[in-house]
């Protein structure tokens, strides 16, 4: 008897990174070497930019262009997946708060859209940051990670982060998420 599948999935094993040249959003998990975990509609993957520690993404599986065009089973996931997320946010690392934040703004952009335009057109992709914040400096794998503009709007920074941290962070975040590895 196989059961029901897990809704909060990752794959054991991470597989050569190929991410989609025409949306990197559109990556397969498999495809994509920063993937917490995935549902059946959505998947959250550790943002580049760890200048907020455990900040990450939270994207469909498909192309959708706007929240709009969100299906019922999607939005259905989207609520499931955010009350599992943040409280596993806060205590993963001790986040005294979360901003999401839902924006659009770099596929319309001239210089270096993201993702590309497509066929000449804005293709924007649906994500959400999801961008744990810190009221005191945090100290994870051999780091020190702080927030200055804590209580203030988010401001990104660039903060190199180890391949071994990333992977880390990853790997705290699935358990405080409950993953089930496939």
């Amino acid at each position: 008897m196989g059961g029901a599948k897990p809704l909060f999935r990752a794959l054991a094993v991470a597989s050569v990174a190929r991410l989609n040249p025409e949306c990197i959003t559109c990556t397969p998990p498999q495809h994509d070497p920063d993937i917490v975990f995935f549902t059946d509609g959505w998947k959250v993957v550790l943002h580049p930019a760890q200048c907020g520690l455990g900040n990450v993404l939270l994207a469909t599986r498909r192309h959708v262009p706007r929240m709009a065009d969100l299906t019922p089973a999607e939005w259905l996931e989207f609520q499931t997946v955010i009350a599992a997320l943040e409280p596993a946010l806060e205590r993963a690392f001790g986040a005294a708060l979360i901003n999401m934040a839902y924006q659009r703004n770099w596929a319309y952009r001239e210089a270096e859209p993201d993702p590309p335009f497509k066929d000449g057109q804005p293709n924007p992709h649906v994500h959400w940051h999801i961008t744990p914040r810190y009221a005191q400096p945090v100290h994870f794998g051999g780091m020190v990670f702080d927030d200055p503009t804590f209580g203030e709007p988010f401001e990104w920074r660039k903060v190199t982060v180890p391949a071994e941290v990333r992977r880390a962070i990853i790997e705290r975040l699935r358990t405080e998420v409950g993953v089930v590895l496939e």
